[in-house]
């Protein structure tokens, strides 16, 4: 058999961008919140369209109803996760609950404390916390410390006891793009009875994942940012020696072993369709493929290593123009983008995205201050970078900022 040849990032950075139509009418530096769309997304929702139009009904027959699991295997591909055990949901609150609603063949009632901490995606804490009160658990918030832009690990593991039933935290930290020590948060949660349960979504596509090796319980990831996939298209990974003993409560038809046979009593599916819920979101799922495609042929180790060098260049640049940089120095604990504090961050970003230059705005709180995220992808030139610099030293000389609104209300 003949190796596929994986694109070459530096000499074919064309070919590459060509995928991508935004790419022509803007500076895009935004992947880490919605991935550029590849063109021939446009042929999977045609055929949703051809198929729905054609068939009626039948479609689902040919072809959407085992859509969700052949997505999810083409996923699974990506977090070193095996055939049948990623099931696709329509977004990480939602896998969440999925998880956090599941009923264990062996646990003590004297379990029920969740640890997080408070750089996690707000999201995922307020789904956490309303579940844990309804449960009646105790969701213990590890704080951060200033501008640090992770939380040592040391202080997360010396919270994980015999109390602890999961511990809910992220992989890649949305604000700062910190990565954190999975597997040693996993080997004590392992080491006293906990589950983990991983909210991956800022990892997958520009970091290399592998969930057996992280050996975690449950791993959430989405294809919206750096897996060029859409909205609409969340997964969950559960550890199949834990799936085949246990049960969601977060529950619908889809995941039935039987559902045509509308039975009242709910016989669970075996692998992913198990942790499925009610009709998945179809045309969500035709958007996905194009972009998995695109992101196996190039590689993620071709990815990461250019992800490292533009990242490392907006530091520099950053540093440079006296900027404060709430993302790590060191690249093995840096992910995908640089969140950088610069004076009146929003009137910045909306100043540059007059311009046509994308990245996006997080607003700050008591210990960190409000900062833009600057998101390169594998189909970003090494020019770009130099754009937005240049941009914004513009900005600033021209007081072009101070025609715009100082708060923000919208998203990004």
């Amino acid at each position: 058999m003949v190796k596929k040849k994986k694109w070459d990032l530096k000499n074919e950075i064309e070919s590459i961008r060509h995928e991508f139509p935004v790419l022509k009418k803007c500076t895009y530096l935004i992947s880490n919140s919605l991935g550029a769309v590849p063109r021939k997304v446009s042929c999977g929702l045609e055929r949703f369209y051809s198929l729905w139009a054609g068939q009626g009904v039948g479609a689902w027959k040919t072809e959407w109803w085992d859509l969700s699991r052949m997505i999810g295997d083409k996923v699974a591909s990506f977090i070193g996760a095996g055939p049948n055990e990623v099931t696709m949901l329509t977004n990480a609150t939602q896998c969440h609950w999925v998880a956090l609603s599941t009923k264990f063949n062996s646990r003590g009632n004297k379990r029920n404390k969740i640890i997080m901490t408070e750089h996690d995606f707000p999201s995922i804490i307020y789904a956490v916390s309303k579940i844990a009160e309804f449960m009646g658990w105790e969701v213990k918030i590890i704080p951060g410390n200033g501008m640090d832009p992770g939380i040592d690990v040391e202080r997360i593991i010396e919270n994980i006891d015999d109390r602890t039933l999961f511990v809910a935290t992220s992989h890649v930290y949305f604000k700062s793009a910190f990565i954190q020590d999975i597997t040693a948060i996993t080997s004590q949660a392992r080491r006293v009875g906990a589950y983990s349960l991983i909210d991956g979504y800022h990892a997958p596509g520009v970091i290399p994942v592998d969930v057996k090796k992280l050996d975690v319980d449950f791993y959430v990831g989405g294809c919206l940012k750096w897996l060029c996939g859409g909205p609409g298209n969340a997964f969950l990974y559960v550890d199949p020696k834990l799936a085949s003993g246990c049960e969601p409560s977060l529950t619908g038809w889809m995941a039935h072993a039987l559902p045509f046979d509308f039975s009242n009593d709910l016989q669970f599916s075996q692998g992913a369709y198990k942790f499925m819920s009610g009709t998945p979101p179809v045309p969500c799922l035709y958007s996905v493929e194009p972009g998995l495609d695109i992101i196996r042929k190039v590689g993620i180790e071709a990815i990461r290593e250019k992800s490292r060098h533009q990242t490392k260049v907006i530091i520099k640049k950053a540093r440079e123009m006296d900027f404060k940089v709430y993302s790590p120095e060191k690249s093995d604990q840096r992910g995908g983008a640089v969140s950088l504090g610069l004076p009146h961050a929003f009137q910045v970003s909306q100043a540059l995205e007059q311009k046509n230059i994308r990245v996006d705005f997080r607003k700050g709180d008591k210990s960190v201050p409000d900062v833009i995220r600057v998101g390169p992808h594998f189909y970003t030139r090494d020019e770009e970078i130099e754009i937005l610099f240049e941009n914004i030293r513009s900005i600033f000389k021209s007081g072009v900022y101070k025609k715009f609104p100082e708060k923000s209300n919208h998203v990004t």
